[in-house]
C-alpha cells in the first residue's frame, strides 16, 4: 500500500513526529534577564563556556636545554652497538636440520636415549587407553564448539588467488586441547607419586644469546606448554662421534635476519630456588599448512630443525640462569631437555643434551640431538555423513609421550 498523507493521518506516530518537529523550531523569548545582569556588572556565560572551557597554552622557549628527537633509523643506537641475528617463533631455517646442527654445534643421533627406548619397549598400558585417546582426538578436532574465521590458505602456484575463508576450530585451540587431554591420561597412569614432581606451565617465554664465529645470535622463543620437574633429567653418558654437515657455500645464519634488539640478556621464567625449576619437556605448536617466509612449503627437515632449536634455547637459557649470563664454555654437568612439536596430526619427538655453550666451529666438544622421524597420529579426522570419523589411529605416539613424561 502506498504511503499517503491520508494514511499517515491515521497513524499516531505521525502526530508525535509533527509535534516534535514544530516544538524543535521554537525560539526562546527574550526575558530581559541577561540585560539586567549586565547592568549589575554580573558576567554572563553560555553553556558552551562551562562545558568546553578554553585553555590558553603558554609557549615556553628553552634555548639549549631541549632534548633532540632521535631519528627512527638510529632509535636503537644507544642500546646496542650493532644489529645481531635474531631467531624467534616466526623464523624458519631454510637449510633445515643440517643448518640447525651447524648453528648449534650438534651431532645428530637417529634414535632416542637408551632409557627412553627401554621404557617404550617395556611399558604396559591398560586396554581402554586407546579408546580414551580416540575420544580426545575427536573432541579436539571435531566436537569442540568454537567457530572462528580460520587463516587464509595460499596456493603457491597461484599466489594472487583468494580462496574462500572457512570457519572452524582455531589451530591453537586444537593443539592445546589435544595436548592437555593426552597429558591428563598420562598423569592418571603415572599416579600421584610422579605427578607431584611435575609442574605444567603455559606460554613460557625464553630469551638468550650466544656468539657463533664472531656473529652474535639472539634467541627469543615461546613454549606453548612446558613440563617442569623437581630434578634435572640424567645425562646420556655414552660418547657419540660424528661430523657436522657441510653447508658450503651457505652460512649457518643465512636465513636468520639481523635486527636491533633492545634487551638481549638472558631470561628464564623461574627463580633458581624454585622447587620445580628444571626444564623437562617443551611442547610447541606449528601450522605446517601455512607458507613460510621464503614463499615455499615447510619441509620435514625444517619442521625437525624447529623442534631441536626449541630445546636448545631452553637448555641454553637454563645454563646461563645457573652459571651466569656471561657463561660461554663447556658445562661440568650437561643439561638435557626433551622437545615435542605437533601440528595437531604430525608429532616429532627429540631429546637435546647441551654439553657446551661454545658453539663455534673450532670446539671439538659437541652437543647431542636424539630423535627419530615424525609420526602421524591419524590419516583422517573429521565428519562423514554427519558423524565423527577417525581413520588409522597410531597408538605409538601416546606410548612415546608416556615414556617422555616418566623419564627422569
Amino acid at each position: 500500500m502506498r504511503l499517503t498523507n491520508r494514511l499517515c493521518a491515521q497513524h499516531i506516530g505521525w502526530h508525535f513526529k509533527k509535534h516534535w518537529l514544530v516544538q524543535g523550531k521554537r525560539v526562546p523569548r527574550e526575558t530581559g534577564a541577561a540585560a539586567e545582569l549586565l547592568r549589575l556588572a554580573v558576567p554572563v556565560r553560555t553553556p558552551e563556556d562551562l562545558l568546553k572551557p578554553k585553555v590558553e597554552r603558554r609557549m615556553l622557549d628553552f634555548i639549549g636545554t631541549g632534548q633532540r628527537p632521535i631519528a627512527e633509523a638510529n632509535a636503537y643506537s644507544n642500546s646496542v652497538s650493532a644489529a645481531c641475528h635474531s631467531y624467534d617463533d616466526n623464523s624458519l631455517l631454510i637449510g633445515g636440520l643440517a643448518q640447525a646442527q651447524v648453528l648449534t654445534n650438534t651431532i645428530e643421533v637417529k634414535t632416542y636415549p637408551p632409557k627412553i627406548e627401554e621404557a617404550i619397549a617395556n611399558q604396559k598400558l591398560p586396554n581402554g587407553i586407546d579408546r580414551n585417546i580416540r575420544n580426545a582426538l575427536l573432541s579436539a578436532h571435531v566436537l569442540d564448539a568454537e567457530q572462528v574465521k580460520l587463516p587464509k590458505i595460499k596456493l603457491i602456484e597461484r599466489p594472487a588467488f583468494n580462496l574462500p575463508r572457512s570457519y572452524g576450530i582455531s589451530h591453537e585451540r586444537v593443539n592445546r586441547l589435544l595436548v592437555n587431554k593426552i597429558l591428563y591420561e598420562i598423569e592418571k597412569l603415572a599416579g600421584h607419586s610422579l605427578t607431584v614432581r611435575r609442574k605444567l606451565l603455559d606460554n613460557a617465554s625464553f630469551r638468550t644469546s650466544l656468539c657463533k664465529d664472531s656473529d652474535q645470535i639472539g634467541f627469543a622463543i615461546n613454549a606453548n606448554k612446558l613440563v617442569c620437574s623437581n630434578r634435572a633429567i640424567d645425562e646420556v653418558k655414552l660418547k657419540f662421534n660424528g661430523n657436522l654437515p657441510d653447508l658450503y657455500p651457505m652460512k649457518c645464519t643465512i636465513s636468520i635476519p639481523k635486527k636491533h634488539v633492545v634487551n638481549s640478556g638472558n631470561f628464564y621464567p623461574f627463580r633458581t630456588e624454585a622447587t620445580c625449576s628444571h626444564p623437562h619437556t617443551v611442547f610447541s605448536f606449528f601450522d605446517t599448512n601455512l607458507v613460510n617466509t621464503h614463499g615455499s612449503e615447510v619441509t620435514t627437515s625444517q619442521f625437525h630443525a624447529r623442534t631441536m632449536l626449541k630445546a636448545f634455547v631452553v637448555a641454553v637459557a637454563r645454563a646461563k640462569h645457573l652459571h651466569g649470563p656471561s657463561a660461554d664454555g663447556d658445562l661440568l654437568k650437561p643439561i638435557v631437555v626433551q622437545s615435542v612439536q605437533t601440528d595437531g596430526r604430525t608429532f616429532h619427538f627429540g631429546v637435546f643434551q647441551l654439553n657446551t655453550l661454545n658453539i663455534s666451529s673450532q670446539n671439538t666438544l659437541k652437543n647431542y640431538w636424539f630423535h627419530r622421524e615424525s609420526y602421524e597420529l591419524f590419516s583422517k579426522c573429521g565428519q562423514e555423513a554427519g558423524r565423527p570419523h577417525l581413520e588409522n589411529y597410531n597408538g605409538d605416539i601416546f606410548r612415546i609421550l608416556n615414556a617422555f613424561y616418566c623419564s627422569s
